[in-house]
């Protein structure tokens, strides 16, 4: 199976938010899950810790990660499902190993210019360590909810990157069910799926074709 890094040198982009979404979608297909925490927050730890009172909820494995050589034991261990690996907003050697273990590396971007200079420094970091960049997808994250189109956004990035074809909005649906220790994916309203739910659900499907 795949190892799914999600990663930026940036702060508050929400990669955790991120990968705990996506660690309970693929948990809710009846994949093995397991995450490398290597966040200092250790917020996914604490997620994981939640949904374990829960024997309702499907779960996943957490290992929280504080140096190199622990991460490369946790990702190198026999493990037949989806690994995926929690960083730091920060340069550093764990960061930079959690980039290079990842076969898929996305990276959240909000759609605003002041993160120019932000992926500007990331790609300056993927370059010094010589990965594939093929391996690295952008992530539009936190977009207004009726925003459609990016392409001029796009172009002022200049970015060799990749985008995705999906992009996730800025709602407090995230933030309302982490508190409760679930995914967008699994908060309904009125018996339907809220929105937050669908527009993860389009980018976790999309995510879930590239490694298949």
């Amino acid at each position: 199976m795949k190892t799914i890094t999600i990663c930026h040198t940036k702060g508050g982009v929400g990669k955790t938010t991120i990968l705990i979404n996506l660690a309970i979608f693929f948990a809710n297909r009846g994949l093995s899950v397991r995450v490398a925490d290597c966040d200092p927050n250790k917020v996914a730890t604490f997620i994981s810790k939640v949904r374990s009172k829960n024997k309702e909820l499907k779960n996943f494995e957490v290992k929280s990660i504080n140096t190199v050589q622990e991460l490369e034991n946790y990702c190198n261990a026999p493990f037949d499902g989806i690994t995926l690996i929690d960083t730091a907003g920060v340069d550093n050697a764990l960061t930079r190993e959690g980039i290079k273990l990842g076969e898929l590396c996305i990276v959240p971007v909000a759609a605003s210019i002041t993160e120019v200079i932000g992926l500007k420094t990331f790609e300056a970091i993927v370059s010094s360590i010589n990965i594939p960049k093929s391996k690295i997808k952008i992530l539009l994250n936190q977009v207004h909810i009726k925003a459609e189109k990016f392409s001029s956004f796009e172009e002022q990035l200049k970015t060799e990157f990749e985008f995705l074809k999906s992009t996730l909005p800025q709602l407090n649906d995230f933030k309302k069910s982490l508190s409760s220790g679930r995914s967008v994916i699994e908060q309904y309203k009125k018996d339907e799926l809220c929105s937050a739910g669908k527009r993860f659900e389009i980018f976790a499907k999309e995510i879930e074709e590239m490694i298949k």
